[in-house]
C-alpha cells in the first residue's frame, strides 16, 4: 500500500468514527453544576457607571455580571448551606474610578481612580432553603471610601474593587453560618 494510499484511509476512518460519535457526544449534555448564587441585574441600563471598554452596553453589563456571579459563586461555597440559595438583585452599580472620554480618542477605555469615585453596589438579598421559604433577607447599599489604599494582589480586573466589596459583605453577613460549618 502506498503512503497516499494509506494516508487517505486513515483520514476516511477517521471521518467515519467522528460521524458515529457525533449522536452519542450531542446525547450527553455536561453536567450543569447547581449553583448556590442567583445574581439578577435589575435595569442594567441605569446603572450609574457601568463602562466597559468605553461604551455602556449588553456585552459589558454580561462582563459584569459574570465576573460577579463567578465570585458569589466562589464565595458561597464556605457560607451558604447546601440546599441554600442566595438571591441577589442588583439595583445600581457604580464602578470604582471614573471614564474621561473627553481627554481624546480611546480615553474612553481608561479608568481613572479617585478618591470622588468610589464603588457602589445598591442591591436586595434573600437567602432561601429548599422549600424557597424566606431566611434571611434584607437591602445594602455597599461602598468603601478607602479604596485607593488597599492593596492591590495580581491583576486587577474591571471589578476587582466591587468584588472586594462583596467578599467584606459576605463575610460579615454569613459569618455565622460560616463558624457553624466549621465546628467538627
Amino acid at each position: 500500500m502506498t503512503p497516499l494510499l494509506r494516508s487517505l484511509l486513515s483520514a476516511a476512518t477517521a471521518l467515519v468514527l467522528l460521524a458515529l460519535a457525533t449522536p452519542a457526544l450531542q446525547a450527553a449534555p455536561d453536567p450543569v453544576p447547581t449553583s448556590r448564587v442567583k445574581l439578577v441585574f435589575a435595569n442594567w441600563e441605569k446603572f450609574t457607571d457601568i463602562v466597559v471598554d468605553g461604551s455602556t452596553t449588553k456585552s459589558g453589563s454580561d462582563l459584569i455580571h459574570d465576573e460577579l456571579q463567578r465570585h458569589l459563586v466562589a464565595l458561597a461555597k464556605n457560607r451558604i448551606a447546601p440546599g441554600q440559595t442566595l438571591v441577589i438583585t442588583m439595583r445600581d452599580i457604580d464602578l470604582a474610578g471614573v471614564v474621561e472620554p473627553w481627554r481624546g480618542a480611546d480615553f474612553g477605555r481608561v479608568r481613572y481612580l479617585r478618591d470622588t469615585h468610589p464603588p457602589r453596589l445598591v442591591f436586595d438579598y434573600q437567602l432561601l432553603d429548599a422549600s424557597g421559604a424566606v431566611l434571611q433577607e434584607g437591602s445594602e447599599k455597599l461602598t468603601n471610601l478607602t479604596f485607593r489604599y488597599q492593596t492591590v494582589v495580581g491583576d486587577r480586573e474591571v471589578t476587582y474593587y466591587e468584588k472586594q466589596l462583596l467578599s467584606d459583605w459576605m463575610s460579615a453577613t454569613f459569618r455565622k453560618l460560616a463558624k457553624e460549618r466549621s465546628k467538627p
